[in-house]
């Protein structure tokens, strides 16, 4: 009788440990990819509740990622990852970090001259944030029951593109891969040293064809593929050639300037995708191998190109009164000297 009392009270505190772990493990990860027009933001929320931003999309667009993470009843973010210090990537996060506090911000460490990236810091110290630039295979403790690693990150890079902070986010059997702006160089040295095959890609610079390499998509072999971009680009994002290696692999494409904010939540076995316009939601998918599944039966997207207005100005101040986001390199009113940081764009804001 004795024992018997003894092996039910043991079991009885075995028991007291599984609530929490169970309630975790059932929980929900949700992954948004949110529409910033030409740029880039992926806000995370963990099975366990805590919240993770990377990137913010341009300095135009801080408003609309402040209201997405309102609407989520987002009161705090644990996490902040500025993937490189090119606009279109750390812009939006200004208005973030007045808006919510931030527990962690990470950095890429690469130094940028421009003033948006400046700003960002000032308000960085200012606000006195905890400040990191992480290392390659550093984790980054979101929720024990996710695996988040930095594949890839350097401050050294000659190249702001090739500083990228790269993230694999792993929950149980789903996993996300987020490759930033980082080009088929890095990308090939990733894939020789780690295991790259994940459930949903977010493709390297927008869909270029600069990144997203024939050989490292089949190693990815995405069952999801997001490709962030704005509506009537001047780079011509995405690339229809890298569309055509999606679709090899039977890859579902998902786009931010059709499908506008779009969604992916799994319970770490089985994923689920919704867009906030364009495609209705997927049914409930079960991770896996892809290669079972039909290639995707999409026509590339041909962006129109906007029209040209005036093309001569004096300075950034006159250029912003016809073109208030700036110019890409391709685009006519486009100058040199007045892309102050290199980057391809002038006069952005």
């Amino acid at each position: 009788m004795k024992n018997t009392i003894r092996f039910i009270a043991s079991l009885l505190i075995m028991l007291s440990f599984l609530p929490a772990f169970s309630e975790a493990a059932m929980n929900e990860l949700k992954v948004h990819f949110i529409d910033v027009g030409q740029g880039e933001a992926v806000f995370i929320q963990a099975p366990n509740g805590k919240n993770m931003l990377v990137d913010g999309g341009p300095k135009t667009a801080g408003k609309t990622v402040v209201s997405f993470l309102q609407n989520k009843g987002v009161k705090k973010l644990d996490y902040v990852v500025a993937t490189h210090p090119d606009a279109d990537h750390i812009g939006g996060l200004v208005d973030v970090l007045n808006s919510f506090q931030v527990g962690h911000f990470l950095d890429s460490g690469k130094v940028h001259t421009t003033q948006t990236y400046y700003e960002l810091l000032q308000l960085v110290d200012k606000k006195n944030i905890p400040f990191t630039v992480p290392k390659e295979l550093d984790k980054i403790a979101l929720d024990p029951h996710m695996i988040i690693r930095v594949l890839h990150v350097n401050e050294q890079a000659d190249d702001t593109n090739d500083a990228s902070i790269v993230l694999k986010a792993t929950y149980n059997q789903v996993s996300f891969l987020l490759m930033a702006d980082a080009s088929a160089d890095i990308e090939e040295e990733i894939r020789s040293k780690y295991n790259v095959q994940a459930t949903v890609l977010e493709n390297g610079h927008h869909g270029s064809d600069t990144s997203s390499s024939a050989a490292f998509i089949s190693n990815v072999k995405p069952s999801v593929a997001i490709l962030s971009y704005g509506k009537n680009n001047t780079y011509g994002h995405p690339s229809s050639i890298v569309e055509k290696r999606l679709q090899n692999v039977g890859s579902k494409i998902y786009r931010t300037a059709v499908d506008c904010n779009i969604s992916v939540t799994t319970n770490g076995v089985k994923y689920a995708v919704a867009t906030s316009c364009g495609k209705s939601a997927s049914p409930l998918s079960t991770s896996g191998k892809t290669a079972d599944k039909a290639p995707a039966k999409q026509s590339p997207i041909q962006s129109k190109p906007a029209p040209i207005k005036q093309t001569s100005f004096k300075n950034c101040t006159e250029l912003r009164k016809v073109y208030p986001k700036g110019v890409g390199k391709s685009h006519p009113a486009y100058q040199a000297k007045m892309d102050r940081d290199k980057d391809g764009w002038a006069c952005e804001r």
